[in-house]
């Protein structure tokens, strides 16, 4: 938008709240928070831009005094994860978390100090394990093109598969590309056991209850979840059984991002998921950037935030809550987070930030497109 424009605008809904000092920098920083970051928002409507949806999600609080409050929340609690910002993530997943997860592997086996890495890396050993591990994605976040294209000399594009719903074909074909592959690099036949896969990484973008990916359901006294789904998979369909060590398999979820509440759940139903599958190993949770329960927006640490989210002037539960979600005025699992991802507002943070466009009754400043929704 014009210099004009923008100031006048902005002055029609903040000007009285603020000095002339603090106008003209409210007005600068989130003009040059849009341009860097903010515009980048892949929900908006064709044609609408943060500094519109501003003016308009500002337009739609009751007083002035209700309006500095959600200003100042953006402008010092939001926390925003750019595309380039996620794809750094993505990137430096396999040389910051698999690849030392793959060297103490065989430093471990074959007695090598993990120091020595260029030795440990050039070894048959790692090259055979690496062609051994699997990964997939747990969610069409996960972004495994961009974590396959940051590594294309070292993984074969055979190894990662975009969904963890793995079919006996698409498994049975996975083991014949491992088999090909690793005679050649040992220009031998494979024993039994080295045609099988040994670890597999499971790979996604952002947690913040950690429910989907694992929970105990009281009422059913079972585990479920997507974790759940791939152990049952792999270790009650014979036909896909015999690609993986089952024995010795390693599984390693890796988000990118997490909160501290997430990585509590997820871990702490390790245990019943080791005794329902009887695994001698269990899985292990890495986690790139951990959002910790800091950020949790409180009464205390919100300046006023929750007050808003808490009033029914500022939320549609008609809209926006359904048999799965209950009340989601500070987000599902009440997880009370001021996060943004640049491709969809996660429906976990207050529901200010990401009630639908369309609302009646009130839309959020970043709309969210959910994933599954009732008609």
């Amino acid at each position: 938008m014009k210099e004009d424009v923008v100031h006048g605008l902005f002055y029609k809904l903040t000007g009285t709240l603020y000095s002339a000092e603090e106008f003209t920098s409210n007005r600068k920083y989130f003009q040059n928070m849009a341009r860097y970051k903010y515009d980048g928002y892949k929900q908006f409507s064709p044609g609408m831009r943060f500094i519109e949806r501003f003016a308009l999600w500002l337009n739609q609080f009751h007083n002035m005094e209700d309006r500095k409050t959600a200003l100042n929340f953006v402008k010092n609690n939001l926390v925003y994860i750019s595309s380039p910002e996620l794809d750094l993530l993505v990137s430096s997943c396999f040389p910051d978390v698999i690849k030392p997860i793959l060297i103490n592997k065989i430093a471990y086996e074959e007695n090598i100090p993990n120091y020595r890495v260029n030795e440990i890396v050039n070894s048959i050993e790692y090259k055979k394990i690496l062609r051994q591990s699997l990964f997939f994605g747990l969610s069409d976040g996960a972004r495994t093109e961009i974590f396959r294209r940051s590594n294309p000399a070292t993984i074969s594009h055979e190894q990662v598969y975009q969904t963890y719903e793995l079919s006996t074909k698409r498994a049975d074909k996975m083991q014949e590309e491992l088999r090909n592959d690793l005679s050649d690099k040992l220009g031998r036949d494979l024993s039994e056991s080295e045609s099988k896969f040994k670890i597999l990484f499971l790979l996604d973008d952002f947690s913040a209850s950690g429910t989907s990916y694992l929970r105990y359901d009281e009422s059913e006294g079972k585990i479920k979840g997507k974790i759940n789904a791939l152990y049952e998979s792999i270790f009650n369909k014979t036909e896909i059984e015999n690609v993986f060590d089952t024995e010795n398999l390693e599984v390693h979820i890796i988000l990118y991002l997490c909160t501290e509440q997430a990585k509590n759940s997820i871990e702490s139903n390790f245990n019943r998921l080791a005794e329902a599958h009887r695994l001698r190993i269990k899985p292990k949770l890495h986690i790139l950037h951990l959002i910790n329960n800091s950020y949790k927006l409180t009464k205390e640490n919100s300046n006023g935030i929750i007050e808003l989210c808490n009033n029914d002037k500022y939320y549609d539960a008609d809209e926006l809550e359904d048999k799965h979600t209950g009340s989601v005025k500070f987000g599902f699992g009440e997880c009370a987070l001021p996060v943004v991802l640049y491709h969809n507002c996660p429906n976990n943070s207050i529901s200010i930030l990401w009630a639908y466009e369309n609302s009646k009754k009130f839309g959020g400043l970043f709309p969210r497109i959910p994933r599954h929704k009732e008609i």
